[in-house]
């Protein structure tokens, strides 16, 4: 119990200084930059040495002691933008407080890292409070704060910083073992069911902590400057030297720091999907194809018109209802009013339970014959049983029931089996990218819906909202056609293609669609060129990106096969993905032993794909399969977030910031 409970609080401080999330206001390298620049600047506030020993409060002294304060409280506001989203941070700390109690090595890093940049953050939260209380502050209480910031005593904070950066950048990894970036990679696997929860990938996850480093170095190096400062202020020494070794480590630290992050990102995958939930809920979590392929009972003496019984039932490989002979058992169920479809005989005579609802997209809840045989589970029976026996015409002919499929005419309002094939694009004149992208069903119509954010400076995203499709729209309207705006899936086209696309270097997603290549259903994604630095979109260069293999190339897709499928939901573990890119699947039957073939798989994964909520930069975007041996699985989307790993980099001042003069002004000696 304690263990876990340090655990929690060792976490709780991780998660109070993990403030620089990608959808910060400025980039973690960039304010670095900028503040470094600004430091350099500050000596010149400084100038020469004070002797402030004899008790005579020089003007000029409190003069240059106060413009050096107000340059920390502007700094201090600088980086105060980063941590405006310190609230949403709680994702890193769900994440990793999995490892609670495990002794891992990774979870005596985090607790490690936990407790030495909550350090870095409470001496920040000090300097603050001095900046603020300046005026009633005795020089000796700054003069203290200045010391510690400098000193080379274990417990303070150029040793903290040391420690830090030997947990990013082990100086012998041979003896330490891996650097803290590689832990987490290494913990931290593809089908983590805390990154979907979360929305972040593992690129995402790594940049992250790269960025919450990052920002506890620009503190740290902030606070020793001007500690170095303020000591030459109250009269202690020139400490030219000293700064200028304190800037070289800072330097030192980050080229490593970043040097490390890059090596982890260039490993981290970058794509994202969802898991399954806590609870599957049809039209919150999932929605179904319907009344494609469906499990139906049907006499012979139906499916002819002369209503006879000279065939069997393998002999309807595709057929109609023509009739209902004497109001039989006809009678009494929904009948098929498009085609049936490869009937089988099973056996004569049977039970069949049928949903008490005439709307359920069910048309049996289970069959059982005679021998013992059943399909689909038969414990109970929300509806009505009736028994069901073949029969012997005239005594000659034996009229079978027959076990087939029904594909339901499209025209009936329960048949759910339609894409959208138009467009679902940003906003890109307005400089508006993609940053979710979920399937959703609109009544009897899938569609493919993106949501939008508004690009900034260095890949910053300003979340937006969920794009509305421009038409929505029933099969049955006049203004819509087939194969133009939707496409049917039928018995001959119900293949859809699967599908990880990403965009070139330099390039972002702006859009999303489907499309027909022969009788496969094809994704495919827009992509639009970007200026990194001014977030400016080339909206007028968008292509759109497929892989456009078929059936006739040297190389063709592979099919996925489904194994007996069983409803999806009924799974008892969590349905990891199992598609790869470059494959197609077809849409079929539940399995007819486990469920009738009453259902039509795979099941469509309606939950929106959103990192970070919608503040991330996507470069693609997938169609896959989540499913095992024995369940139908789930179609889903899938992003890909952007490879921030060549913008990863220490950006320093460069060296025309510096000058030396012949004055006993202060600047610093670079080397």
């Amino acid at each position: 119990m304690i263990v876990r409970v340090r655990t929690a609080l060792a976490l709780l401080a991780l998660a109070h200084v993990s403030c620089a999330l990608v959808d910060d206001v400025l980039d973690i390298i960039k304010i670095g930059k900028e503040i470094s620049e600004d430091i350099i600047n500050s000596w010149d506030i400084v100038g020469k040495p004070f002797n402030a020993t004899g008790g005579v409060e020089l003007p000029l002294f409190r003069r240059r002691e106060k413009a050096v304060l107000a340059r920390i409280a502007q700094i201090t506001r600088a980086i105060n933008k980063v941590e405006a989203s310190i609230e949403r941070t709680s994702s890193m700390l769900v994440l990793l407080s999995k490892n609670s109690g495990k002794g891992t090595r990774l979870e005596l890093r985090l607790h490690e890292m936990a407790d030495l940049l909550s350090r870095v953050s409470a001496a920040d939260a000090k300097m603050r409070e001095y900046v603020t209380l300046q005026r009633d502050l005795e020089k000796i209480t700054l003069e203290n704060f200045a010391m510690w910031c400098v000193s080379h005593d274990s417990g303070a904070l150029p040793s903290v910083l040391d420690r830090v950066h030997a947990l990013v950048a082990p100086p012998h990894k041979h003896l330490l073992g891996r650097d803290l970036f590689g832990l987490v990679l290494e913990d931290v696997g593809e089908e983590h069911p805390d990154l979907c929860e979360l929305q972040m990938s593992q690129h995402q996850l790594i940049f992250d902590m790269y960025n919450t480093i990052s920002l506890a170095e620009i503190k740290g190096y902030a606070m020793m400057q001007f500690s170095w400062m303020l000591l030459r202020i109250y009269g202690k020494g020139n400490f030219t030297q000293e700064a200028s070794l304190t800037r070289q480590r800072y330097g030192q630290r980050t080229n490593q720091t970043a040097a490390a992050a890059r090596a982890a990102l260039s490993l981290a995958k970058r794509d994202l999907h969802r898991c399954d939930p806590a609870a599957h809920k049809e039209g919150v979590t999932y929605d179904m194809v319907k009344r494609l392929l469906q499990g139906y009972i049907e006499n012979e003496v139906d499916m002819n018109s002369d209503g006879t019984c000279r065939e069997n039932c393998a002999y309807y490989t595709v057929a109609e209802n023509k009739n209902c002979y004497q109001d039989l058992f006809c009678k009494k169920q929904t009948r098929c009013g498009g085609r049936i479809i490869d009937c089988t005989f099973l056996e004569s005579d049977m039970w069949v339970c049928q949903p008490n609802y005439r709307h359920d997209h069910r048309r049996y809840e289970w069959i059982k014959y005679e021998s013992g045989r059943t399909l689909g589970h038969p414990d109970t029976c929300s509806g009505s049983v009736t028994k069901v026996d073949s029969w012997w015409k005239w005594n000659l002919l034996h009229c079978s029931y027959c076990f087939c499929l029904c594909e339901e005419d499209i025209h009936d309002n329960r048949t759910q089996r339609f894409f959208s094939l138009g467009e679902s694009v940003a906003d890109v004149e307005n400089n508006k990218v993609v940053t979710g992208l979920r399937l959703v069903k609109y009544g009897r119509v899938f569609h493919l819906q993106i949501s939008q954010g508004t690009l900034g400076e260095r890949g910053l995203v300003t979340p937006g909202s969920w794009v509305e499709p421009e038409n929505k729209f029933d099969p049955k309207d006049y203004e819509v056609n087939e194969g133009v705006d939707f496409h049917t899936l039928t018995y001959e086209k119900r293949a859809i293609d699967l599908d990880e696309l990403d965009s070139p270097s330099g390039h972002v997603m702006t859009g999303a669609r489907f499309r027909m290549i022969g009788a496969h259903l094809h994704f495919e994604i827009r992509s639009t060129p970007f200026n990194y630095t001014t977030g400016a979109l080339s909206h007028q260069k968008s292509v759109w990106i497929s892989n456009d293999n078929t059936d006739g190339t040297f190389t063709p897709r592979k099919k996925l096969e489904l194994s007996a499928p069983d409803i999806p939901t009924r799974s008892g573990m969590s349905l990891p993905v199992d598609s790869q890119h470059d494959q197609y699947m077809e849409f079929t039957h539940t399995d007819m032993n486990k469920d009738a073939a009453q259902n039509t798989v795979p099941f469509i994964d309606i939950q929106p794909v959103e990192p970070l909520k919608g503040a991330a930069l996507l470069s693609g975007a997938g169609i896959i399969h989540r499913g095992a041996s024995g369940s139908g699985g789930f179609l889903a989307a899938k992003v890909i977030t952007y490879d921030f790993s060549k913008h990863v980099q220490a950006e320093l001042p460069s060296e025309e910031n510096y000058h030396e003069d012949d004055t006993t002004d202060f600047v610093p000696v670079v080397n």
